[in-house]
């Protein structure tokens, strides 16, 4: 009887939708992958949390986001809970009272003001439904001009450097994968320099397609659902995408849960609408060629 292989694409998978335990669950079978279980049990199990070099206030609170990444995705508690158990952490540390601590406020006012002082930008909010800062040191801008299905159009492109922190993402796979950019409110794109070369497709496409998408979407439609405004540019990724199969990599992460995240959702109702569009199940979308795949994600850009 052979023994059953690690993929890393599906602990990854795992991964991108939160779902801890069971991508701890997964490695935990491969003896080759021994040291990454032990790794977990010793950040989630037995807390014992990394430290930045940063100095300890600084630490103290990025601990409390530490804290709340194992409430949510190790122990599974009620994510509002968990956000109100980090907001106590948080006033607790800026010795604020919790009747005048709500947490987006603690965020973009106290907290990001502490960082400031010390020389470093501070981002809070969600990404894909989950609290979790980004931290980081210097920004540059640069322009480019990004061919969208609608026309060409120039953005603004921040390329930021020296991060600390890049959220849950980055966090629950120890630095593997993570967010490599998002699009501000005001249609600035932000890009996590290291993520990327910049003469790849994924920079190309995956980070600047994706994300000037989003921008002219919210420019149009300023509220806009994240699993719609994701379900659109992933889309576009799959309409100019040449040399990834980003389809087989939307269908590991599809889940259509209600505890899934704006990326993952978006995942699964690209995959039910590739079977729906081309009368296939799941396990034949992998037969599809890259032009077969590009064509049907221009019909379905075109209906969304």
């Amino acid at each position: 009887m052979d023994k059953p292989r690690f993929y890393e694409d599906t602990y990854y998978g795992y991964i991108i939708k939160g779902d801890l335990i069971e991508a701890i669950s997964y490695i935990k079978q491969f003896p080759e992958q021994a040291e990454l279980y032990q790794r977990y049990m010793t950040v989630f199990d037995k807390e014992q949390y990394p430290s930045y070099e940063i100095d300890a206030p600084l630490n103290a609170i990025l601990r409390a986001y530490q804290q709340y990444y194992r409430d949510v995705f190790y122990l599974r508690l009620d994510k509002d809970e968990s956000a109100d158990a980090l907001r106590t952490r948080l006033a607790a540390l800026l010795q604020l009272s919790e009747a005048d601590s709500r947490l987006y406020e603690l965020e973009q006012k106290q907290i990001a003001d502490e960082f400031k002082r010390r020389g470093f930008c501070f981002l809070g909010g969600k990404t894909g439904g989950c609290y979790g800062p980004y931290v980081w040191k210097t920004t540059t801008a640069e322009t480019y001009e990004v061919e969208l299905p609608s026309g060409t159009q120039s953005y603004t492109v921040k390329l930021l450097d020296g991060f600390i922190s890049k959220s849950w993402l980055d966090y629950l796979s120890f630095g593997k994968v993570g967010t490599g950019g998002w699009t501000d409110s005001d249609g600035i794109i932000n890009c996590v320099r290291s993520s990327y070369d910049f003469d790849s497709e994924a920079f190309m496409v995956s980070l600047l397609k994706h994300e000037a998408q989003h921008a002219m979407d919210l420019a149009l439609c300023p509220d806009m659902p994240s699993a719609r405004l994701e379900y659109r540019a992933k889309l576009v990724e799959l309409i100019y995408s040449k040399e990834r199969n980003l389809l087989e990599q939307f269908a590991r992460e599809a889940d259509c849960t209600d505890g899934g995240n704006g990326h993952s959702a978006a995942s699964h109702r690209i995959i039910s609408d590739y079977c729906s569009l081309l009368d296939k199940s799941v396990g034949e979308l992998g037969s599809l060629s890259i032009e077969q795949i590009q064509a049907a994600a221009k019909r379905l850009f075109e209906k969304s």
